[in-house]
């Protein structure tokens, strides 16, 4: 779906023969939309009711022990933090969170790489190049950690930005040795400081959610290093390969079901209906070996996982005509605003329930703008006009929650 994403945000700027498409009908898809909103209900209810029975046990580290072991510099904590940056973009931060993900992320390349019907959303497109993407980025957590460890001292870094700058520059630029070296270095060494600035300078003295830093932190530097890079004769762009969504052939119902885990899956850039299910049921098991240890410790997982559900199952069925017509769609954008949203503010539906609308109406258009007012013609990578959209829409509701609807449910 990264090549798609590519094709389909340098459509926004001219008229295409997919916009006049016959329209197609949301009936085909809403038998699917109940049964995964429901589905993700009841699992909320559930986990909401056994999360007390829960509460004492300690199987597993709860993530301020965590944080504590990385501050007074650990070294098995140190890897703990290492795999809980996998799905820091999926707001878990859990080890077994990130073990499902990696596992299924593979078995979803292979399954895209071989064309099986059965590798609903695949990993975006990318199965090619997925083991360097994978190898890549988890160079870059060692690098950021090894050079900016010493942050911890001050509390929580987002040394997971990388996961999001390095992996993007190696499918814009390629896999060739050279440019995942430079992809690598500059987007570890440049990503890690920018995000830092921005996080203690501005995003925690205003009470906004960290994930604003890094949203921010991309929507710089990619365009930045897409700068720096025109210096380096090594680093030109390759002709877009062929990508699809191999989820958009599949009948309505499956394709629905895929595609909002896969949009879930766009958080961590992976895009993969399988890869997410294998990071839930990983965040599933940690919680139940100790509720503090996924989701930043707040306790809060049994919401962040509905929430993430029912807007992107929301968005997808607003926006479903789009995906027929196109293939892509930019509603993964609204699970990052409502995933953000949640996991800062206190967990109250009079909040709750209107980000969840927020976020399943609003970005796909807003997405789309952004490209026409940036007149977006691929010379760097989307990402970072998607990360203004997300960050815009976020600051602003922040601040209304923060001081309007904060200060009447108290």
């Amino acid at each position: 779906m990264a090549d798609t994403l590519m094709e389909e945000a340098e459509s926004m700027v001219t008229e295409t023969s997919a916009d006049k498409a016959p329209a197609c009908s949301r009936t085909e898809i809403l038998p699917a939309f109940c049964i995964t909103v429901v589905g993700a209900i009841a699992l909320y209810a559930l986990m909401s009711f056994v999360q007390p029975m829960l509460i004492n046990n300690n199987f597993i580290y709860d993530f301020g022990t965590m944080m504590t072991g990385c501050i007074e510099g650990s070294p098995l904590y140190r890897v703990a933090w290492f795999f809980a940056d996998w799905t820091e973009g999926s707001f878990i931060a859990a080890l077994p969170a990130s073990v499902g993900m990696i596992i299924m992320g593979f078995v979803a390349a292979a399954l895209e790489r071989k064309r099986s019907p059965h590798a609903g959303t695949g990993v975006a497109g990318n199965g090619r190049i997925f083991t360097t993407m994978f190898v890549t980025t988890a160079l870059a957590l060692i690098l950021g950690q090894l050079v900016y460890g010493g942050m911890f001292a001050s509390g929580w870094i987002p040394t997971f930005a990388v996961v999001l700058t390095v992996q993007v520059f190696v499918i814009f630029y390629g896999s060739d040795i050279k440019k995942v070296a430079t992809s690598l270095i500059v987007g570890t060494l440049v990503t890690c400081p920018v995000c830092f600035a921005i996080l203690y300078g501005a995003i925690m003295p205003l009470g906004l959610p960290l994930f604003v830093a890094v949203s921010i932190g991309v929507a710089i530097i990619v365009p930045l290093c897409s700068l720096l890079f025109r210096l380096m004769p090594w680093m030109t762009i390759p002709a877009p390969a062929p990508g699809e969504n191999p989820a958009t052939s599949q009948a309505s119902g499956k394709f629905f079901v895929h595609q909002v885990f896969g949009d879930i899956g766009q958080l961590t850039i992976w895009g993969s209906s399988w890869a997410t299910i294998g990071m839930y049921v990983g965040a599933i098991v940690s919680w139940v070996m100790n509720p503090l240890h996924p989701a930043y410790g707040s306790g809060n997982l049994p919401l962040l996982i509905m929430a993430q559900i029912v807007t992107a199952a929301l968005a997808i069925l607003i926006w479903y005509p789009r995906w027929k017509k196109t293939g892509m769609a930019f509603t993964f954008a609204g699970v990052v605003f409502v995933s953000a949203v949640v996991s800062t503010y206190p967990p109250s539906w009079a909040i709750v329930i209107p980000t969840i609308i927020i976020g399943a109406v609003v970005f796909a258009p807003l997405v789309d703008w952004v490209f026409k007012v940036f007149r977006f013609k691929g010379t760097y990578h989307p990402i970072c006009l998607i990360q203004l959209a997300i960050f815009t829409v976020c600051i602003a509701w922040s601040f209304f929650v923060m001081y309007v609807m904060v200060p009447m449910i108290a």
